[in-house]
C-alpha cells in the first residue's frame, strides 16, 4: 500500500475507523459518512476496498490460552 495517493489512504483508514466491511456498500457508506465527495469515492472504490480488505487481512486478535 506504499504507492497510494494520499487521499486514497485517508479514505482507507476513514472506511476502517468505521468498520467497513470490504464491500461497495459498507465502504461507500463510510466514506459519505466520513464526508467525502461522491466523485472522489466513485473515482477511488476499488482501491479503497482493497485497502479496506489488505487492513483486515493482516489484523490479529490476541486471545488467552487457558488451560
Amino acid at each position: 500500500m506504499s504507492s497510494i495517493d494520499p487521499t486514497t489512504k485517508q479514505m482507507i483508514d476513514a472506511a476502517v475507523a468505521r468498520r467497513a466491511k470490504p464491500d461497495m456498500d459498507s465502504v461507500a457508506l463510510a466514506l459519505l459518512d466520513a464526508r467525502f465527495r461522491p466523485f472522489e469515492i466513485d473515482m477511488r472504490l476499488d482501491a479503497v476496498i482493497a485497502g479496506v480488505r489488505a487492513v483486515g487481512g493482516t489484523l490479529t486478535v490476541p486471545f488467552l490460552d487457558v488451560a
